[in-house]
């Protein structure tokens, strides 16, 4: 073992500490700071080069050198870009798409009981979206910048400890969750409908959906994980084979006449699939693709916990501020009449499945400039941040005149009621606007999170929904008397808002200091490491004395990626 790690050592150096004069004398490098941070940068790149079979299919590969041997920056082009992203976000569309086939298998399955039950279904989704996966995927996506950021500048084990400290915050979490949600969801459902029954259904729901938490944690995880490589297709890989089996034991669970329970097979159909999901993609994981950026557990989990915090929550700011604002919506457009709610049903589901395509776009082009950022190549990620905000005003273009051009078309596949298809119709030409302006704000936000800056997206999304968009949509929807329309002209105001914002903070980033910041959290988790094998030789060096000269005290991070 010793042996291999010799032969290794001199990749991850390209010149001597006798050349820091021609590294600053070298007009076409960029300058983040010390000379050891400069080192560290031409490290990493070194690393990057050994790994070409790992990264080339990626675009991850420096490829330049100067005659002075200083490695130069990733080189890319905006349509290259375009092509890496499109290809990235195609298991991505499948992966989301079938995630979001889950809810709705369950909605059909027990619709079918009764109104009561899918009353209670809807209600019981509602509360766990808003109380658990909500905060759960907005903690969650602190790794979109931590990992991919990590892997760019070849720390692959800060990506295992990055992912690994989420998990255990997210684990400890889901304790006041599983409290409230258990013991205080019949108490709240019966302040908000005062129907006793429902309330009770609604509740033994949840109680029951409860136990699959802790599956959809770990599955959140280790998507992040794996897509933070590169790997898009585990997830998608796990989906397809899971999807079937929801809508097979939702089947067996709720309607077989031997085995099934009723309307508690629904959630329980949820929970054994969030466990498959998880346990299929740890396997993967572990014996196919990914572990090579495992750390193991240790002590390290622990420390450092502030930049996880520092992202984890704007990230839960966003999505709760455009979650609830939906909710807020549905629950007023059942005051204009049951075609009203019906319409508001079709709209969102709509959108919803729609909005899967630029979340596909967001995540891969996260991915892209976090990992650009990672090995400090500036032009590369101002051009990969270019074409995902292209690719986002195409497919929203497209996406709009589709839906304006077949709307009656859309509708009908939902309702045959003469009064939801008209009114639906009409509102649905709001909505081709509204995803115009949604799939430009999905993908700069998600640009956004790469570069590590969430919290401008938490505090627009705040803002724009409870400062611009419901008041607007009151004003429309009651004062004006434009009903549904209304709601849904608020709604498309506070959006269009969020999207041209977020384009500018994307346009006028400042890529420099967002690259030194990264490359200064990566020496930080570097010196914490090799602190702690130092800790760990001079305790072993106490119990057994010359024990600890058999550990060289060495940062793996700094080697190849095996493959």
């Amino acid at each position: 073992m010793n042996s291999v790690r010799a032969a290794r050592r001199p990749s991850t150096r390209s010149y001597a500490d006798d050349d820091d004069l021609s590294l600053l004398a070298d007009e076409s490098f960029h300058q983040y700071g010390s000379i050891n941070e400069e080192h560290y940068v031409q490290g990493r790149r070194a690393s990057m080069k050994s790994s070409m079979s790992q990264l080339n299919p990626l675009n991850l590969i420096p490829t330049k050198t100067t005659d002075t041997g200083i490695i130069l920056e990733v080189e890319t082009s905006t349509l290259q870009e375009l092509g890496l992203l499109a290809v990235s976000a195609v298991p991505l569309v499948i992966t989301f798409l079938l995630q979001f086939s889950l809810t709705v298998a369950s909605v059909f399955s027990v619709g079918n009981l009764g109104s009561q039950e899918l009353a209670a279904v809807s209600l019981s989704n509602l509360l766990c979206n808003v109380s658990a996966y909500a905060i759960i995927q907005g903690i969650a996506s602190s790794l979109s910048t931590l990992c991919p950021q990590a892997y760019g500048r070849k720390d692959y084990r800060a990506v295992g400890m990055h992912s690994l400290r989420c998990l255990v915050l997210l684990l400890l979490l889901y304790v006041p969750m599983y409290g409230f949600l258990h013991w205080g969801s019949r108490p709240l459902l019966l302040k908000i409908i005062q129907d006793e029954r429902l309330s009770d259904l609604a509740s033994s729901y949840l109680k029951r959906l409860l136990y699959g938490v802790p599956g959809y944690i770990v599955f959140e995880v280790l998507k992040q994980y794996l897509q933070a490589q590169g790997i898009f297709h585990a997830s998608t890989l796990v989906l397809v084979l899971c999807a079937p089996l929801n809508i097979f034991l939702n089947y067996q669970l709720v309607w077989n006449e031997t085995y099934g329970i009723g309307f508690l097979g629904a959630p329980t159909a949820v929970v054994i699939t969030n466990w498959c999901m998880a346990s299929m993609l740890f396997c993967y994981a572990a014996f196919v693709n990914g572990y090579q950026c495992w750390c193991g557990f240790s002590r390290d989990v622990f420390r450092n916990w502030s930049r996880t915090l520092q992202l984890a929550g704007p990230g839960v700011i966003m999505i709760e501020a455009e979650w609830l604002a939906f909710e807020i919506i549905t629950f007023a457009s059942s005051k204009f009449g049951t075609a009203a709610l019906a319409s508001q049903s079709i709209m969102t589901t709509t959108g919803s499945t729609i909005y899967q395509i630029p979340l596909a776009i967001s995540v891969a082009a996260s991915t892209r400039v976090a990992w650009f950022i990672g090995s400090a190549s500036k032009d590369a990620a101002v051009k990969s941040a270019h074409a995902a905000t292209w690719m986002s005003v195409l497919f929203g273009a497209v996406n709009a005149i589709v839906l304006v051009r077949y709307r009656k078309l859309v509708v009908s596949c939902f309702s045959s009621d003469p009064e939801v298809v008209e009114l639906a119709s009409k509102v649905l030409i709001i909505g081709a606007a509204y995803q115009v302006n949604d799939a430009i704000a999905c993908v700069s936000g998600g640009v956004l999170r790469g570069q590590g800056r969430q919290y401008i997206s938490g505090w627009l999304n705040l803002v724009s929904y409870y400062v611009f968009a419901l008041p607007i949509a009151f004003a429309c929807g009651f004062h004006l008397h434009l009903g549904l329309i209304g709601l849904w002209i608020g709604m498309m105001c506070a959006l269009c808002f969020v999207s041209l914002a977020e384009c500018y903070y994307v346009l006028t980033t400042d890529w420099d200091t967002l690259i030194k910041r990264s490359i200064e959290e990566g020496m930080k988790e570097q010196s914490s490491f090799q602190e702690a094998l130092l800790d760990q030789a001079s305790f072993q060096e106490i119990m057994i004395p010359g024990s600890a000269s058999l550990r060289p005290v060495r940062s793996h991070a700094l080697l190849p990626i095996p493959v």
